[in-house]
């Protein structure tokens, strides 16, 4: 067993600080057992585009961290936990930004893992530049395929992730009410089609041009069935076990994913 936690949270428009104070007390109120993996939304300290958002990038990469990095590092090591952030990304030695995901485990002091969002949605084109590359990571047994928002709708990425050995999908999110239907629902295929357990972060609430966020974090397990949802217009940490013995064993009785490796 492994256990995960999701941050479904409201997110206030360019207000960093508040946002980030926001996440620790409900990370700190959940009380997350030691060694677990703390997901939190997509730009949770900035809310999804800001009208500029270069003003609000960061670096990660680097000796000199930012603000979000920071906040990230000390939660890891308050909570003994890996914690899944995501934020936007000064790239390296470049005038470039990136949506980027940036995961710090305790007493690291750097980043132990990252990925820049590969597809990137239409209100992010002009102004973020797309990652290149998939970018798996290990925590306990768990082979990770970290995933932002629109991603989901592509599929090919993930069968990538699942050839390189990946059995558990993370998804951050910004997703809007008005497609939840379609959130709920690829979420359910990817975790059918690869056999493993997916994890959905969403935030909820409104933002400063009134959309409505679908909330409706989840967990599904490798037979597409959703054994936790959180409401849509709720704040709150959703808590689960992942069954690493009970993936391998669905995965051998029926075996589509050996399948793919021929």
């Amino acid at each position: 067993m492994h256990k995960v936690y999701l941050v479904q949270m409201k997110v206030e428009p360019c207000a960093k600080e508040r946002n980030m104070l926001h996440a620790r007390e409900l990370v700190l109120a959940a009380k997350p057992q030691k060694g677990s993996l703390i997901i939190l939304p997509e730009m949770f300290t900035t809310g999804y585009i800001p009208e500029h958002p270069e003003s609000f990038a960061e670096n990660f990469e680097t000796s000199k961290v930012g603000k979000t990095a920071e906040f990230l590092k000390d939660l890891a090591d308050t909570t003994q936990c890996a914690i899944q952030g995501a934020a936007i990304a000064k790239c390296k030695n470049t005038d470039k930004i990136t949506n980027h995901m940036s995961v710090f485990t305790p007493e690291s002091s750097s980043e132990y893992a990252s990925y820049d969002k590969i597809h990137l949605f239409f209100a992010e084109k002009g102004k973020i530049c797309a990652g290149n590359q998939e970018s798996p990571f290990k925590i306990g047994p768990w082979t990770i395929a970290p995933s932002i928002c629109y991603d989901l709708r592509f599929p090919e990425l993930y069968r990538n992730y699942i050839r390189k050995g990946a059995n558990l999908i993370t998804v951050q999110a910004a997703w809007p009410k008005s497609r939840q239907t379609h959130f709920s629902s690829l979420l359910v295929a990817r975790a059918i089609e690869n056999q493993c357990y997916v994890v959905a972060v969403n935030c909820c609430g409104l933002d400063a041009n009134n959309v409505e966020y679908a909330g409706n974090s989840m967990v599904i397990d490798p037979e597409g069935n959703i054994i936790l949802q959180a409401n849509y217009f709720e704040e709150c940490v959703l808590e689960s076990d992942l069954d690493y013995a009970k993936m391998e064993l669905y995965r051998s009785k029926f075996p589509v994913v050996k399948d793919l490796f021929g």
